[in-house]
């Protein structure tokens, strides 16, 4: 089955909520989430209109089946209270007045488990990369420290660990990496 990654449509919306809310783990053990991998935030289809019309949402489209999305945004989109914008204070402060350039915002991100395991997440991140290259320097990921299998799948694709902080008694791992860089690594 082909496996096509494009900027999301509002008919896609519906989809993308549906599958955040699988993607959250609601329901498992602490230990089960860990494993498996979850997602956290709470979207909205007004939210959703906003990443689009940013930097984007992208799709993994499986014969007109929602395989995956992975969500762009840019930094200051969000309340300063949300973990993005402390992910995004923390590499700052690890960057120690070196210019980072351009930052967006890295997720979430979630692949259906019937697609998992075919490559589905290397072509949202080739193909997010390529789109946002020219526009961004650095991409900024954040990822819960209980979230096992994602911050797996991020050291996997070798996304520098910048930084360690706190956001509503949580620990997070703030990650980057380049969209350039990415994107000539998967040519």
């Amino acid at each position: 089955m082909t496996i096509d990654i494009r900027r999301s449509r509002p008919e896609d919306h519906a989809a993308i909520l549906s599958l955040m809310d699988k993607a959250r783990g609601v329901g498992l053990s602490d230990e089960e989430r860990a494993r498996r991998g979850f997602v956290q935030g709470n979207l909205t289809g007004e939210l959703l209109n906003r990443f689009q019309d940013g930097p984007g949402i992208f799709v993994a489209d499986a014969a007109g089946e929602l395989a995956g999305f992975a969500i762009t945004s840019e930094p200051g989109w969000l309340p300063p209270g949300h973990p993005a914008a402390a992910a995004v204070a923390a590499v700052t402060k690890a960057a120690d007045g070196r210019d980072l350039g351009r930052l967006f915002l890295y997720g979430p991100v979630a692949v259906d488990d019937r697609f998992q395991g075919r490559g589905v997440l290397t072509k949202l991140l080739t193909a997010l990369s390529r789109a946002l290259q020219g526009d961004f320097d650095l991409a900024v990921a954040f990822v819960e420290t209980a979230n096992e299998r994602s911050l797996a799948v991020h050291r996997h694709y070798e996304m520098a660990e910048d930084a360690h902080f706190e956001a509503g008694g949580r620990t997070y791992v703030a990650f980057t990496f380049s969209p350039a860089a990415f994107a000539q690594g998967q040519s």
